[in-house]
């Protein structure tokens, strides 16, 4: 069968009630029924043959095969966001030909697709969208289930993060984007996905009053608040450069002047926690810092080594002056501590950077944490009960939390 083959008839399956729906009924949302398609079910691991009888133990079970809904559904909100103009109207004169009933019926299924997609990313207390109808709901399905899953949750931690900093003061959480905040096909499929994600909502964040939206300036340069950025392609890297391991073309390497990002969503904390961190009444303050060799090989795996999602969140950036090839790049690491989970109403971050002048390392810890009746005489651990365990917990992990928290010294410095 060939793609436009493909199409049509994914097409009347989306949009022909009797296909979309068993017989006449809904049958439990997205399951696998009598509707399923059985030629997907054959496979060595669900053949019905006795199993050996040495077999030490039993084969894993077979993945989910998808129902027939499922599969249609998968194969339209594919044509609903296709850049080819032929393939969006097929599935338009489907749509369009659709009694009520039974497109209100199909509208359902997507729907509850939507909600699963959202469960599974862990973005229910960040994101609703309001679905108009059939096609924008395929639209939504086929926007929530690209790149592995990975650039929606970053998304969604940056999310948490902007609204404890205070840059969502008319849209509350969750973030409500309506059909027209979708993209079109054409300049969805131009951007890397965690741009095109970010696109979405980024018009209703704000910092000082000025809009934090995603403005493309031309010449593959982006631009968001006074701040132009661009896409540095895996190619252009040079080979000692340490952003070509792991480089995701989803969430791809950037430039903002002289600092060079591991990722789009690297950038765009790096950003909230050096340029959007001081909106009124958000209170964020340095409560600590201390100098470390730049040598110490526990400095050295502080600022390089990978952090576990338990422990927090990593944002790398490096100075190179502007140039991939500068001899003496300086790196620089953030270290999220608190404020990307849900339900988390303080930030909490450790700063890992170098002193220029001393030629030594510095671990710096800010939060928003205040208790306006903490005496600055007690204890770290009583006046940032939430930060410190966060912070020491990382630290420890790296051995670095005696040098840190009893030698380093006290701050308690920000802004209201």
């Amino acid at each position: 069968m060939n793609r436009h083959e493909w199409d049509v008839n994914a097409a009347s399956v989306c949009c022909t009630y009797e296909s979309l729906l068993h017989h006449g009924s809904l049958p439990p949302p997205l399951c696998c029924d009598s509707v399923c398609l059985r030629s997907l079910t054959h496979s060595p691991m669900a053949s019905s043959h006795p199993m050996p009888p040495n077999t030490p133990q039993p084969p894993a079970a077979p993945a989910a095969v998808p129902s027939l809904p499922d599969l249609a559904i998968t194969r339209a909100a594919d044509m609903a966001m296709s850049p080819h103009s032929d393939r969006r109207a097929m599935l338009r004169q489907c749509i369009d030909r659709l009694p009520q009933a039974k497109a209100s019926a199909a509208l359902t299924l997507v729907e509850v697709r939507i909600q699963e997609a959202i469960g599974r990313l862990g973005l229910e207390d960040v994101l609703v969208f309001d679905v108009g109808g059939l096609e924008d709901g395929l639209k939504v399905v086929h926007l929530l289930e690209q790149g592995s899953g990975a650039e929606w949750r970053a998304m969604g931690r940056f999310i948490r993060l902007a609204a404890i900093y205070r840059l969502t003061p008319n849209a509350p959480l969750p973030l409500r984007l309506s059909a027209d905040a979708l993209p079109s096909p054409t300049s969805f499929h131009q951007l890397p996905l965690a741009m095109a994600i970010y696109r979405l909502f980024g018009h209703l964040l704000t910092y000082h009053g000025q809009s934090l939206a995603l403005q493309q300036a031309g010449n593959g340069v982006y631009r968001i608040d006074n701040q132009s950025l661009r896409v540095v392609a895996l190619s252009d890297l040079p080979a000692g450069n340490p952003y070509r391991s792991g480089y995701q073309t989803t969430d791809p390497v950037m430039r903002q002047a002289d600092y060079l990002y591991r990722s789009f969503s690297s950038l765009l904390l790096s950003m909230l926690l050096t340029l959007w961190h001081r909106e009124a009444g958000v209170g964020h303050r340095w409560v600590l810092t201390a100098c470390i060799n730049d040598n110490d090989p526990r400095y050295r795996c502080l600022l390089t080594e990978p952090i576990s999602e338990q422990q927090g969140i990593a944002v790398d950036y490096r100075f190179d002056n502007g140039n991939l090839n500068y001899a003496h790049p300086i790196d620089y690491r953030f270290v999220t501590v608190s404020g990307f989970r849900p339900n988390e109403t303080i930030a909490a971050q450790l700063f890992v950077g170098r002193s220029v002048c001393a030629g030594l390392g510095v671990i710096d810890l800010s939060t928003t944490e205040r208790h306006e009746n903490a005496d600055r005489s007690q204890p770290l651990d009583d006046r940032y009960p939430i930060s410190m365990p966060r912070w020491g917990a990382v630290l420890q992990h790296f051995s670095l939390e005696n040098d840190v928290i009893n030698r380093g010294m006290v701050l308690e410095y920000g802004v209201s």
